[in-house]
């Protein structure tokens, strides 16, 4: 485990990756509120493995001053992980995060109701439009320019004024 802190430390360190951030301690109850409020995927109504999906990502947000966002309503989505009749299906990682769990699909809202709704993942995966987003998609946090975080931080403030 302590190798382990120190390899994180030094992939921090060098930019290889962003610094492990700490959930608020009000997270649990905001998402337990959120799967309330709307328990079922969103993109095929899915009630059970459903995870609650920050539409901008909430390590983003903290490291670009906008913590507020983690407990933001207006910045969550419910999405599956599995559907229980097929395994195949998780609308969080394809949808949510195009693939890569490290990136985020900021047009996630539209893509869930409108561009893949009741889609299945073979369906998804084999569909020119999300082979696109998933060759464009968000570029990681270490790998952003300050030009490309002054951008993300312009469409995150503009999308979710403060309150």
């Amino acid at each position: 485990m302590l190798l382990r802190i120190i390899r994180h430390v030094q992939d921090v360190s060098s930019g290889k990756t962003t610094p492990l951030l700490m959930r608020s301690s009000k997270w649990r109850g905001v998402e337990l509120a959120h799967k309330k409020l709307f328990p079922a995927c969103i993109v095929c109504g899915v009630t059970d493995s459903i995870n609650i999906h920050h539409i901008f990502p909430f390590h983003y947000c903290v490291q670009l001053g906008r913590p507020d966002l983690e407990l933001d309503q207006r910045n969550l989505i419910t999405l599956c992980e599995t559907n229980s009749k097929d395994k195949e299906q998780n609308h969080h990682l394809l949808i949510g995060h195009l693939d890569l769990f490290s990136s985020s699909n900021l047009s996630v809202l539209e893509d869930a109701t409108v561009t893949f709704k009741n889609m299945l993942a073979q369906d998804i995966q084999s569909n020119p439009i999300w082979l696109a987003k998933k060759a464009n998609r968000l570029k990681l946090f270490s790998d952003m320019t300050d030009k490309d975080k002054q951008d993300f931080t312009d469409l995150m403030n503009r999308t979710f004024p403060k309150l």
